[in-house]
């Protein structure tokens, strides 16, 4: 009767971690990253907000929160509509990289520029002929100084219409 016992009970957490979801490093935030060498793991965040402290015992550790891969773009398909469309730019702030996505009502052409904060223009200039649905796409912020920039989208549609949507983000290195 005890060996049945003692069977089930160690069963149980064998075959739990057999099913068990597998988990990476990853931490939803701003920026970040995550590191193992000689036996150490590293693992940092911007912008992250901690609720929860991180316990540890023996190899094991749980913490609040989950990592994502620098290419991976959490809600910024989740357009709000507003008007004849939707204009975002996403992390913010941003590091090396920033995205943008756009959905509008018709068809047109879209010509997004950079400014900085005092509205000077930076020389970045995107075209893009837009069809329908979500479009999103990548601009390398890296060879910008750390501060905060303007993104213009210019949509102007297949019968003429121009509507101009500016976000704001900043930019850390």
């Amino acid at each position: 009767m005890h060996k049945k016992i003692l069977l089930l009970a160690c069963s149980i957490p064998l075959a739990a971690g057999l099913w068990a979801q597998s988990l990476s490093p990853q931490v939803v935030a701003s920026s970040g990253s995550y590191g193992t060498g000689g036996g150490y793991s590293l693992s940092w965040t911007v912008g992250e907000m901690a609720a929860t402290a991180t316990l540890t015992g023996g190899s094991t550790i749980l913490t609040q929160g989950f990592q994502q891969p620098t290419d991976v773009v959490n809600g910024l398909l989740d357009l709000s509509r507003d008007g004849g469309g939707s204009f975002i730019v996403y992390p913010v702030p941003a590091t090396d990289h920033l995205w943008y996505g756009y959905e509008w009502d018709t068809r047109g052409e879209v010509t997004l520029t950079l400014h900085d904060v005092t509205g000077r223009d930076l020389g970045w200039t995107a075209q893009e002929h837009y069809q329908s649905g979500k479009a999103v796409q990548q601009l390398d912020c890296a060879q910008y100084a750390a501060g905060t920039y303007v993104i213009d989208a210019r949509f102007t549609s297949a019968s003429g219409e121009v509507r101009t949507v500016s976000r704001q983000f900043q930019i850390i290195h």
